[in-house]
């Protein structure tokens, strides 16, 4: 019960850190309604029955952090009442009472649940960029954990195959790649699977489990490591789901899973991923980033797959330790990496809770080069604006480093708009499979909550490829393209057989959200310069994504969740538009053409967004905003060229 009260308590320090958001991009938060700043201390029955006429007055628990509190109280208060009592404890010295009190009045800065205002009449309102540039983006990536295992079956004509889906500019083009260092030190003491052959949620570790290392280990992992480094893709990163078994750092001793970081190991630990990096490093891989921990409020005890808890008292003196490991390293490779972290699994119910607790210092320190977070609650859009304000109170200087949206996926697709967009909260992580366009429109929604709530500068989906499909191909025809629920998993872009062995099937099956996010990784290229599409000018289910590419060329990538199409007006930023290309992806299309418009004398020109579509068009224009961009890395779109067209299909 007093794990349960002080971990609110938490949340009302966070919370009373914050301030009032500002109206950002045209849309505003609304102000929850005040409370008293002098209530008086209450038992549970008077707290929750004033938790309730806060939630009616301003619909306080549609943010996600809020609907936690409400559950804790309600939950409490069963307890109570069980036991015939009150919460008039004194924890501290203080009465409880007090503390809900002191809550409760935190909520009053608080911003309520997020309102989009759209236009009812979109056709009266063109479609305005807005001129002042955003952040610059990093990369769209995915990563390859787990999947190189299975991979390493296939024949070798398909895993170039596969390489060639994930990295050539003729699909996918992805500008980042996640690889995951491995744990799993060979005669480990709990071995981690799911139960397959060879299919396992551990990677070999290049540490085997006597702490001498062995850098032929983990061939699959770095076949495709290697061909992302060849495929010049320019942010790569080195993730850590645990420290490997040999190293004996953790309180499982010599299990890649189950246990938590001990203090005491950290130096070795650091230590242990400089000399990875380094020798990596001087064998041509170029590192852009390091993540020593991941989803580190888990130590994956069941061990289904590699895992570690690091305490929130910890996380400071890891990425201090593992900057001055890689500051003193000499490799020059290995110094140039940069620090990112700590990749919490979510955002209301542990980063707007657990940040106060090691961000600041991390910050101050300057440990890290960039923050990097999970999503696995599927935040509402208030969240994220907390969550974004949350980051920039937490440094001392007001410029926090960049976000990273570092790993999402597995959730329920939405059946229709049921709160602004579609479900939200933990609740939609749930076993389903589906490869249609209802998954791959809320993860292009996802992708537009972080580059426009957050700034984020970079997104990137959990894993590129698995054998989560609910059937097999090879018996069910239908089975790569239908939806369904209760089996299966929505982890993946690309899915293979997972009766590979026995039915020899090494087709790859590419879903909707394959082609969704192609849109984001072939015209948002590193070095593109976002700006804003205020929602005010969209149809109600839509959003929009624009940025300008370091070759000069715009792109604006449009949602449309509707069931219908929407008829748009934009006016291009600049003058003497040209059309460049357009790309749209729909139920029916996988990559298709679109016939381009005609721009108007006064830059304006129509668009038909497709019903439940994502549209791309990208144009150049002369002018003020032709050229406003940031620093080219020689990796632009290239433009003048009609898209071949895609439809469904194995390949």
């Amino acid at each position: 019960m007093n794990t349960r009260f002080y971990l609110f308590l938490a949340a009302s320090r966070v919370v009373k850190a914050q301030t009032a958001l500002p109206a950002a991009s045209g849309v505003a938060s609304s102000a929850a309604t005040a409370v008293s700043s002098a209530l008086a201390p209450l038992g549970n029955s008077a707290v929750w029955q004033q938790a309730l006429t806060l939630d009616a007055a301003s619909n306080i628990t549609g943010n996600l952090a809020n609907q936690h509190f409400y559950w804790s109280i309600a939950s409490w208060q069963a307890f109570e009442n069980s036991s015939n009592g009150y919460l008039t404890g004194s924890p501290a010295s203080m009465d409880a009472g007090s503390y809900w009190s002191q809550y409760l009045q935190t909520l009053q800065i608080y911003p309520t649940r997020f309102i989009q205002a759209q236009a009812s009449n979109p056709e009266q309102s063109p479609i305005v960029i807005t001129p002042t540039p955003e952040q610059t983006i990093k990369s769209f990536g995915a990563s390859g954990a787990w999947w190189p295992n299975d991979l390493n079956y296939f024949p070798f004509e398909q895993q170039q195959n596969l390489s060639h889906l994930l990295f050539s500019k003729d699909w996918l083009y992805l500008s980042g790649y996640r690889y995951n260092l491995g744990a799993s030190g060979g005669q480990d003491s709990v071995k981690v699977e799911t139960g397959g052959v060879p299919v396992s949620r551990g990677v070999e570790s290049f540490m085997n489990t006597d702490g001498t290392y062995d850098w032929t280990r983990d061939g699959p992992g770095m076949y495709y490591l290697r061909a992302a480094e060849e495929a010049n893709v320019s942010s790569i990163t080195f993730f850590v789901n645990a420290a490997p078994s040999g190293l004996k750092a953790t309180t499982a001793f010599s299990a890649p899973c189950g246990g938590t970081l001990e203090m005491t190991a950290i130096p070795a630990f650091v230590t242990y991923i400089e000399t990875v990096l380094a020798h990596w490093a001087n064998q041509n891989i170029t590192i852009d980033y390091i993540s020593p921990m991941n989803e580190p409020d888990d130590s994956f005890s069941s061990c289904e797959q590699e895992g570690m808890a690091v305490l929130e008292s910890e996380r400071t003196a890891v990425f201090q330790q593992l900057r001055a490991a890689l500051s003193a390293s000499t490799s020059y490779g290995a110094k140039a990496v940069k620090v990112m972290g700590d990749e919490t699994s979510q955002i209301a119910s542990q980063a707007l809770i657990e940040y106060g607790g090691w961000l600041p210092h991390t910050l101050a320190g300057q440990y890290i080069d960039a923050i990097a977070v999970h999503m696995y609650d599927w935040p509402d859009d208030a969240t994220l604006l907390n969550y974004a304000q949350l980051i920039k109170n937490s440094s001392a200087g007001g410029t926090p480093p960049p976000v990273k949206m570092t790993e999402i996926s597995s959730f329920r697709s939405a059946s229709g708009m049921h709160s602004e967009w579609g479900w939200t909260g933990p609740s939609i992580m749930s076993a389903q499979y589906d490869p249609t366009m209802s998954s791959a429109l809320d993860m292009a929604r996802m992708i537009w909550q972080w580059l426009t709530l957050v700034n984020a500068e970079s997104f990137d989906w959990w894993t590129a490829v698995s054998t989560m499909m609910p059937c097999s191909p090879s018996a069910d025809a239908s089975c790569a393209t239908t939806v369904k629920n209760g089996s299966g998993w929505n982890d993946a872009l690309i899915y293979i057989d997972a009766d590979y062995q026995s039915n020899e099937n090494y087709n790859f099956y590419l879903t909707k959200r394959f082609w969704v996010f192609r849109h984001f990784t072939t015209f948002i290229r590193p070095g593109s310069v976002r700006y804003d599409i205020p929602n005010e000018v969209l149809p109600y289910g839509t959003v929009a994504v624009a940025s300008l590419g370091t070759n000069n060329v715009w792109q604006a990538t449009f949602i449309n969740r509707n069931d219908t199409a929407q008829v748009v007006t934009m006016n291009l930023p600049g003058i003497a538009g040209r059309i460049e290309g357009m790309v749209q992806t729909t139920d029916d299309l996988d990559w298709g053409n679109v016939e381009w418009p005609q721009v108007a004398s006064n830059n304006d020109i129509s668009l038909t967004l497709p019903a439940r579509g994502v549209l791309t068009v990208q144009f150049s224009v002369s002018g003020p905003l032709s050229g406003r961009q940031a620093k080219a890395d020689g990796d632009g779109v290239e433009t003048h060229q009609r898209p071949r067209q895609h439809r469904r299909g194995r390949w």
